[in-house]
């Protein structure tokens, strides 16, 4: 199939990608529950193309984010890849951070192996991802279409209302992105949110930094912080 782009909307550009790349096993969609996620979701669908949508289900992840899922798209398969993820993941690595994110690829990128993944990822949400191609390799994680990859935030939005989609609440809340709580990129607003509306998540985290900490103390292994509490205080300082 060829593309043009002349006198195009961005959802029929979008679709003409998603006919164009489909893969003869269909596509693996990951579905988090966002709002970018719901989009490509409906992209999808309109395209006529052959596809199953995934949640990589997130011990991290708000639980307005599973009701949401649940209530609104029964139909998205539900795939545990982070199980024991607080004393086993944790324990290994430490507190994600940005440069050392492990976390995504524990949770949210280990489905859908050797299948085509379409990906509700847009560059204007980072650095990292204003490289990022339509259709692209990446190595083990394999082959990403990225239908909205030059959308903003309003085009999303827009599509949304456009097409009467259901979103979770927790944008009602002030959350501009949702996912993982306390995520190593999430922005001060949502680090707030998250103190407020997942106490009990937040726990866990310090508690995980505590038990890391005590590991380390017992192995006699140099380490620049001296307890759980500061640990943490660093980590959530994002400095």
């Amino acid at each position: 199939m060829q593309l043009t782009f002349e006198n195009k909307t961005l959802d029929q550009l979008a679709i003409e990608l998603i006919q164009a790349y489909e893969p003869p096993d269909g596509y693996y969609l990951g579905f988090s529950g966002g709002k970018d996620s719901v989009v490509i979701e409906h992209l999808t669908h309109r395209a006529g193309v052959k596809y199953s949508a995934h949640y990589c289900v997130s011990p991290i992840d708000p639980p307005q984010i599973y009701s949401f899922i649940k209530e609104w798209y029964p139909q998205v398969k539900w795939d545990n890849h982070a199980k024991n993820f607080w004393n086993v993941h944790v324990m290994r690595h430490g507190l994600p951070t940005r440069l050392a994110r492990w976390c995504c690829e524990i949770i949210k990128e280990a489905g859908g192996e050797g299948r085509v993944k379409i990906l509700g990822m847009r560059r204007e949400e980072s650095l990292g991802r204003s490289k990022y191609k339509c259709f692209d390799n990446h190595g083990k994680r394999g082959d990403w279409l990225l239908p909205i990859l030059n959308w903003s935030e309003a085009d999303v939005w827009q599509y949304i209302a456009e097409h009467n989609l259901p979103f979770s609440a927790l944008y009602h809340h002030g959350f501009r992105r949702i996912g993982c709580v306390l995520c190593p990129f999430a922005g001060k607003i949502e680090v707030k949110l998250s103190y407020e509306m997942f106490p009990k998540i937040v726990q866990n985290w310090k508690l995980a930094a505590d038990r890391y900490i005590q590991k380390r103390i017992e192995r006699g292994t140099p380490m620049t912080h001296k307890t759980g509490e500061e640990y943490f205080n660093w980590w959530i300082a994002r400095k």
